[in-house]
């Protein structure tokens, strides 16, 4: 079968004539309150012991903690554009619904044992997931309910999802305590049944393909020059795909090494840590929603002027939280600083991806957060290695230093572009 056969076959299962709006608003509304409510659940119950089930019982091993990262990254460089042109080419819906299915297939993967070369494998699996979905979402939701009334959608989704991420962590922790491997496993499982649920009830009606749809090739190729040409003409953009690189060379060693760190570097007190993990996790997202909204309405009150100094300050905050982590003697000093610090991290995402689709024609928008994305993996690429490399070199705190303060360029770029915030109402 060739492949334009094969992606025409998605383009059909879209029904040609639109439903009354107030019915297609119910529907939109609908699957998008589902994936807000059921994805980060999922996706939680993996983050909150991933890296413990990685640094426990995988390996010890810096560098090849920091390999698994660069794994899952280098999927995410591959197929990012690939990807996010099919989406912007084809079908947004069916983009978040193959990837999900591929997503839960690689926590299954990951889950089935712990033999360190089937874990990079599963690494890769998931990636490619995760680039079918990234941006995908929010692109299809700009679609179907228009500009004004998804972006503030946006950001109340991630509110909800901080209480669903609670909730996921709650269960993970839980489950954890019974083998570290099982929220992972369960998770999988989820994610798989949230793909076959979004296949059923997500609307698809707003979508406009870019490029040609008769022919397969010069669609891809349309969509992909359009965002070229987005990111040449709009300075910003560029500068977007720069703070990506950035952030992905500091979070490429972070986040592969800060739970070695705890465990080798701390005497863990009262609990087994993966109750310290799940505690961890679930203050980051307690701390997260009232952070948010704070964040929203001031933008609101400022009509976006202060966005890029909010940023900034958000960025300062992360760099000097995570060196206090690094360099505390006491563990419960650096566990207040570590969840300040990812509290500062997670507030960040949302306003990201708010700005970008209020800045990108809807025609490419699910490419250019693509492209943002393979920034970042690049960045992670990159630099993962060499903090694994100086964490057995030298140890895990000079790792975890100079990880930390390569995130400090984004400062001096948020503040030296007063980014128009976008329209948080």
């Amino acid at each position: 079968m060739r492949i334009s056969t094969f992606l025409e076959s998605f383009r059909r299962l879209r029904p040609e004539r639109l439903p009354p709006m107030t019915a297609h608003r119910r529907r939109a509304l609908r699957a998008y309150y589902t994936f807000r409510l059921v994805a980060p659940f999922v996706y939680s119950m993996w983050l909150t012991v991933a890296a413990l089930y990685f640094a426990s019982v995988v390996t010890g091993d810096p560098f090849r903690l920091a390999t698994l990262a660069v794994m899952l990254e280098a999927a995410t460089l591959v197929f990012e554009v690939p990807t996010g042109l099919f989406a912007d080419s084809f079908s947004r819906k069916w983009s978040i619904v193959v990837g999900y299915l591929i997503w839960g297939g690689g926590y299954l993967l990951q889950a089935l044992t712990p033999d360190y070369w089937v874990v990079l494998l599963s690494q890769l699996v998931w990636g490619l997931g995760f680039t079918f979905v990234s941006g995908a979402p929010e692109a299809w939701l700009v679609d179907e309910l228009g500009q004004d009334e998804a972006l503030p959608l946006l950001l109340r989704g991630s509110q909800i999802g901080q209480v669903s991420t609670a909730l996921g962590i709650v269960f993970a922790t839980v489950l954890g305590t019974i083998n570290v491997a099982l929220p992972i496993a369960v998770g999988g499982i989820a994610t798989i049944l949230l793909a076959l649920l979004l296949g059923l009830i997500m609307p698809e009606y707003g979508f406009q393909p870019a490029g040609r749809e008769d022919k397969t090739l010069l669609a891809l190729a349309a969509t992909l020059k359009a965002s070229l040409r987005e990111l040449k003409r709009r300075d910003a953009l560029r500068s977007l795909v720069f703070i990506g690189l950035v952030i992905g060379v500091s979070v490429g060693g972070y986040d592969a090494l800060y739970a070695p760190h705890i465990l080798q570097n701390y005497v863990i007190p009262l609990f087994e840590p993966v109750i310290w993990f799940g505690i961890l996790f679930g203050c980051v997202t307690v701390l997260s929603i009232p952070v948010l909204e704070l964040v929203k309405r001031w933008l609101q009150g400022s009509r976006g002027r202060q966005a890029a100094t909010i940023l900034a300050w958000f960025a300062m905050g992360t760099v000097l939280s995570n060196l206090v982590f690094v360099w505390a003697g006491d563990f419960y000093l650096a566990a207040i600083v570590y969840c300040l610090g990812q509290t500062l991290r997670t507030v960040t995402k949302p306003l990201f991806m708010a700005w970008i689709n209020e800045h990108t024609p809807s025609e490419v928008r699910a490419t250019v957060i693509s492209m943002y994305w393979q920034s970042n993996a690049l960045g992670q690429i990159l630099a993962a290695p060499v903090w694994g490399a100086l964490a057995n070199l030298f140890s895990l705190r000079i790792a975890l230093t100079g990880a930390s303060l390569s995130l400090a360029p984004v400062m001096r770029i948020y503040r030296s572009r007063r980014f128009k915030s976008p329209a948080l109402s």
